[in-house]
């Protein structure tokens, strides 16, 4: 029933959008026979890396990567964008959703259409960015808003025990829908989201792995409301239904459930709100906000919730000194253990503080705090300096979650002429981190990072070589120890024949020890060049040599060549 009233709901809603627009033969006419017909803008990119050295790695030698999107314009009106990756890392694993994408995303005027490997968002708690293989649709018509979507949000992967790490998946499919009204003072829409996976897809059901065939629901309202001038008010409400074995025995349920024509004795179903006013001036703002989400809440449109919260938050925004200084505030309530089913509950004041201070064009400065509990990838400097492929990492899936931050970066042209440029910048950062994924804290994990770097650049503006030197500084304090690392760096890059050749190079140097013990070394030459021929064609040529060496453990060497080629048109 309820997807019923959903679909009549969006049948009627774009009826009235169709009888609300106006519509003349003599538009589609005049479009045609003016200026050239057919204009194809885009570009293209091809990479491959090469690597050897004397550790085994669990890297193919060779690796290629293609990227590439075009647009075929039509009398200027009509856009037919396309673009697609292709790549053979990680090919070899199967996987749920493949590595390569193709897609092609039509436009004309108010109409958008999504045809491929894509992914829409919809609303936090519905569809949310996950990505699909099928085709989708946006419109926005004067005042009006829709969105529709279907497609394989998961193809069918069996269990295979040559690679343990990759859990089997069902085939799942997956539609939805979006429509909403925007005017002057008020804003409102509605959306609905419904996936369900295949139970044949799977030769042998993975029942022992805790693998089962789930199907779901979601939905939410948002609005928002300007009564006067600085006055916002916005909320939204968001509802999920959840059935976590879909082969379950059917039972007659009341309310919602009852409603929901695939509820059966696994079904369950979480709520999620939140809300906010502001006031919203030229220099200032202040609001306040809450949000609450239930105990385990979830869609399969999704691939990440913060669930099993509480808060209510004030926020604030003051401009002062002709905007060369702001301040932005929040302070808020936190709790957790909504349904009083944990062992313990735990509850917190939360709050950010951030202060940018400009006090003229050669000095900058940022000033932040935060004790939020948010996901993010936190990685020390070091990770990046000591990072052989530019193209590994791409995409990550280490989510940590932050109790409490401080950072402060300053930026500060020492020197400035016609001839040169000087700049130094500064940056202190303390982390009181843990990783944490599953709900469950690893061991081990960091508890507290201090993060220190101070880099000098040194630029002849007139021939355009830049010196650079850096120093940068890791303390983390785990719970087998004290870990400290650190090292200097040392680049240059020019341009040559009228800046169509850079060449740049750095060299890096550091060393962990733990509770004063070396540990480890690890010692990076990077070397890089591109050559600019033609009009908008470039080659690329790096090569990345690391050797390191542990603590009783033989040093290492590697060795990557990475050529590029990259062309737009």
């Amino acid at each position: 029933m309820i997807r019923r009233i959903g679909i009549t709901g969006f049948l009627l809603l774009c009826t009235l959008a169709v009888n609300a627009q106006s519509f003349n033969i003599e538009d589609i006419k005049n479009m045609f026979g003016k200026g050239n017909p057919l204009k194809l803008t885009g570009g293209f990119s091809a990479n491959s890396t090469f690597n050897a050295g004397s550790e085994d790695l669990a890297r193919d030698p060779f690796v290629y990567y293609l990227n590439g999107n075009i647009n075929l314009n039509i009398y200027g009106n009509i856009n037919l964008p396309f673009s697609f990756s292709l790549t053979n890392s990680g090919t070899s694993y199967k996987l749920p959703s493949s590595p390569n994408r193709l897609s092609i995303h039509p436009s004309y005027k108010w109409i958008t259409g999504h045809i491929g490997d894509v992914s829409m968002t919809f609303s936090p708690y519905t569809l949310n960015g996950h990505i699909f293989t099928g085709a989708g649709v946006e419109l926005s018509p004067d005042g009006w808003e829709f969105a529709a979507m279907y497609g394989r949000l998961l193809k069918a992967v069996e269990y295979d025990e040559a690679q343990p790490a990759f859990l089997p998946t069902y085939k799942r499919m997956g539609y939805g829908f979006k429509a909403g009204r925007q005017a002057e003072k008020y804003r409102i829409s509605i959306n609905v989201f419904d996936a369900k996976d295949n139970v044949s897809s799977l030769i042998t059901p993975p029942d022992s792995l805790g693998v089962t065939p789930m199907e779901n629901l979601a939905g939410s309202v948002t609005f928002l409301y300007k009564p006067a001038q600085f006055i916002e008010i916005s909320g939204e409400y968001g509802l999920s239904l959840l059935t976590l074995d879909t082969r379950s025995l059917a039972e007659n349920r009341d309310g919602i459930m009852g409603m929901w024509n695939a509820s059966n004795m696994s079904s369950t179903y979480y709520k999620a709100f939140k809300a906010q006013i502001n006031y919203v001036g030229e220099t200032n703002r202040f609001g306040i906000g809450c949000e609450r989400i239930d105990p385990g809440y979830k869609t399969l449109g999704a691939y990440y919730f913060a669930n099993d919260l509480e808060n209510i938050t004030l926020n604030a925004y003051q401009a002062f000194l002709q905007n060369k200084m702001n301040i932005n505030l929040s302070l808020g309530y936190e709790r957790d253990d909504l349904d009083n089913a944990k062992a313990s509950a735990s509850s917190r004041i939360v709050g950010s503080a951030n202060v940018t201070v400009m006090p003229n064009e050669r000095i900058n400065a940022n000033l932040s705090y935060s004790n939020f509990q948010t996901y993010t990838n936190v990685r020390s400097n070091f990770e990046l300096i000591n990072q052989e492929n530019p193209l590994d990492k791409l995409d990550t899936l280490n989510f940590v979650q932050l109790s409490q931050s401080a950072n402060l970066n300053v930026n500060i042209i020492t020197r400035k002429n016609e001839a040169q440029s000087h700049s130094l910048n500064i940056n202190l950062s303390y982390q009181d981190a843990a990783n944490k994924q599953g709900g469950v804290y690893h061991i081990g994990s960091v508890t507290e990072m201090i993060n220190a770097m101070a880099a000098y650049s040194w630029t002849f503006l007139k021939s355009g070589l830049t010196l650079n030197g850096a120093v940068n500084l890791n303390n983390s304090k785990i719970l087998n120890g004290n870990t400290l690392t650190w090292g200097p760096t040392l680049g240059a890059s020019t341009r040559l024949l009228k800046k169509k050749i850079n060449l740049s190079g750095s060299l890096s140097y550091n060393a962990g020890s733990l509770e004063g013990v070396k540990q480890n070394e690890v010692f990076l030459c990077r070397i890089n060049s591109s050559y600019s021929f033609l009009k908008r064609q470039s080659l690329t040529l790096a090569f990345n040599y690391q050797w390191r060496s542990a603590f009783n453990r033989p040093g290492v060497n590697n060795s990557l060549l990475t050529l590029g080629y990259t062309c737009s048109f």
